[in-house]
């Protein structure tokens, strides 16, 4: 009985120490490197960051539902989280505000990072990294 309990902890622990840097166990600091506008249906431009009004890095806390790193304070609640096939899935929405919805997928094993901001009549898609803080 005493080897199955020594068993079942050693293989916790492995489990543990194998876990995917980047699947949200831990806050992770995300560089948007490059930017996608499309504000109508025939033309998307190329730009960063600045260009949509966001910070170029920001916090993602999964834990406490919230990404941040704005100048100003503004933060984003994350709704939903999901992970499947190597990947960490985020979602959210500003209905109070903007009416926009939102998704970011991190790969787990690199911490590259896409995502999507949609709202009426547009939206913009972003291409990253996410590392530890």
């Amino acid at each position: 009985m005493k080897a199955i309990i020594f068993v079942a902890a050693l293989l916790v622990c492995v489990s543990i120490a194998h876990a995917a840097p980047y699947d949200g166990s831990a806050p992770m600091t995300c560089t948007i490197q490059a930017v996608m506008v499309c504000n109508e249906p025939s033309a998307c431009t190329r730009g960063t960051a600045q260009t949509i009004n966001f910070p170029p890095a920001v916090t993602v806390d999964v834990a406490n539902r919230l990404i941040s790193g704005a100048a100003t304070g503004r933060t984003a609640r994350i709704t939903s989280v999901g992970r499947g096939g190597g990947r960490l899935m985020l979602h959210g929405q500003e209905l109070e505000t903007l009416g926009n919805a939102w998704d970011v997928v991190v790969e787990e094993a690199s911490g590259a990072m896409s995502g999507a901001v949609l709202s009426f009549g547009g939206g913009f898609l972003m291409f990253g990294a996410c590392a530890a803080p």
